[in-house]
C-alpha cells in the first residue's frame, strides 16, 4: 500500500472513486513550508511559511498504477515523499506529484471546479485555493476548456 498525499484533483471523492476505486481517504492534513501553484496542472513547490491542504489516500497498487497514468508519470510528474500533518496530529510520509515544469500557468476553468469540489467533499477552505490560483493567473482569469475527462492531475 502507499500513502497519497493529493493536493488539488485527487482530493475529489468523485474523481477519485473513478480512478482509482479501492482508495481510501485517512483525512485531511497539512504540508508545511509548500505552496499550491498552477503551471497549467497543479504542483507544490518549497515555499517557507506557507502550508499546502491535502487528503491523504490510501493506493492500492492497482490505483497507484491509474494514478501514474492519469498524471503522465515519469514525463509530466515526477514522484517525491514529503512528511504531511493530518488533522488529527499524526505525521505521515506521503508520496506527492511535482511537475517536471517551471514558471506559473492559468489552470483551466473545468480543472478548478474540480479542485474545488474536492475541497467542499473535505471541507477544506477555498482561501488557500483562490490564492494559488491568484499567483499562478497573475491577475488573469482561468482559462476556459472542456477537460471533464482528462484533467490536469492534482
Amino acid at each position: 500500500m502507499t500513502l497519497l498525499f493529493a493536493y488539488a484533483s485527487n482530493i475529489n471523492r468523485e474523481h477519485m472513486k473513478e480512478r482509482c476505486p479501492a482508495a481510501e481517504p485517512l483525512g485531511t492534513a497539512t504540508l508545511t513550508d509548500h505552496r499550491l501553484v498552477f503551471r497549467q496542472g497543479a504542483d507544490v513547490e518549497p515555499h517557507p511559511g506557507a502550508t499546502t491542504l491535502g487528503v491523504v489516500w490510501r493506493l492500492s497498487p492497482e490505483d497507484m498504477a491509474a494514478l501514474d497514468r492519469y498524471a503522465s508519470f515519469p514525463t509530466l510528474y515526477r514522484k517525491d515523499f514529503r512528511h504531511v500533518q493530518l488533522a488529527s496530529g499524526d505525521t505521515l510520509e506521503c508520496l506527492i506529484y511535482r511537475m517536471n515544469r517551471e514558471g506559473y500557468a492559468a489552470p483551466p476553468e473545468d480543472y478548478i471546479t474540480v479542485i474545488r469540489d474536492g475541497y467542499h467533499d473535505f471541507g477544506l477552505a477555498d482561501a488557500a485555493l483562490d490564492a494559488a490560483i491568484e499567483l499562478s493567473c497573475r491577475g488573469k482569469p482561468p482559462t476556459p476548456g472542456n477537460h471533464a475527462k482528462r484533467q490536469p492531475p492534482h
